[in-house]
């Protein structure tokens, strides 16, 4: 089942992203990826935190090529990358991709008390926010199956 219309009207109507570029950015991976083996609803969440600028979304579109490329069938590859980049990242970086991986995993993920500056903390604040949506949108087309 094709998610891609349903999860970029449903996060517009939420008012989850931050420009016309965010939109389009997720739009695409959505298109290109949610038929892959690979795709899930950590996966979607995922999408929509790397569509946020265009550097973590050349990121994400590379590791989602390589995985298709390889066959890949889980997300355990692009785990296992987002542990080496979380190790080395620092200050928000370090908090989204550890968002990342919680979503990958379906974990709950609090953004910790600590001082977290902007644009991070919108980030943070924002992918929780989208990742309900996100989960709102797979709950309807399951039940629908």
């Amino acid at each position: 089942m094709n998610l891609t219309y349903p999860c970029v009207a449903a996060l517009e109507k939420g008012a989850m992203f931050e420009n016309e570029d965010h939109r389009f950015r997720f739009s695409e991976l959505m298109s290109c990826y949610s038929g892959s083996p690979f795709f899930s609803r950590g996966l979607c969440k995922c999408m929509y935190l790397s569509a946020w600028d265009d550097e973590h979304f050349l990121i994400l579109l590379d590791m989602l090529n390589d995985m298709t490329l390889s066959k890949s069938r889980s997300t355990q590859e692009m785990s296992d990358n987002g542990t080496m980049m979380a190790d080395a990242a620092e200050g928000y970086e370090r908090l989204v991709i550890q968002m990342s991986d919680a979503f990958l995993h379906n974990r709950e993920f609090t953004i910790p008390d600590v001082d977290i500056p902007e644009p991070g903390l919108r980030i943070l604040q924002q992918g929780l926010e989208a990742a309900k949506i996100i989960d709102s949108i797979f709950e309807k087309a399951l039940g629908q199956s």
